[in-house]
């Protein structure tokens, strides 16, 4: 499980809300994702947690099938994905409910949150059902 520091504390926070949340700066509205303690555009330590809009589209992706971690053997085999949110930032997820052979780079996704364990919601990208 991600080991939450003093600056994604609050990312890791919302997500148990089921809000997926964003780092931008607040001098010139660059957004880090994954969080850092600085801006990595201008370096400001100056930022606040902004809710994004839940919504994104498969950039890349990769079907795990051997090789894994003990806690994601049930899991297999399971998707690692790039996912461009529409906030124009880059999360690495997993994509969930959704047929292997279906996946399409471009598709459009939805965040869902998964209760991992008492202490994690991991935020997952599902497709957008039509």
């Amino acid at each position: 499980m991600p080991k939450p520091s003093k600056w994604s504390r609050p990312f890791w926070e919302n997500t148990k809300q089921g809000k997926l949340t964003l780092k931008r700066c607040k001098d010139c509205g660059h957004i880090d994702q994954p969080p850092y303690l600085y801006c990595t555009n201008c370096m400001s330590e100056n930022s606040e947690w902004i809710e994004a809009s839940g919504k994104g589209k498969l950039k890349a992706y990769a079907i795990n099938v051997y090789m894994v971690p003990f806690p994601f053997w049930d899991d297999m085999p399971y998707v690692v994905a790039m996912v461009e949110l529409a906030e124009g930032v880059t999360m690495i997820s997993n994509i969930v409910e959704c047929d292997h052979d279906k996946l399409k780079n471009g598709m459009d996704l939805e965040v869902v949150f998964d209760d991992v364990s008492p202490e994690f919601t991991l935020p997952k990208w599902r497709p957008v059902k039509r």
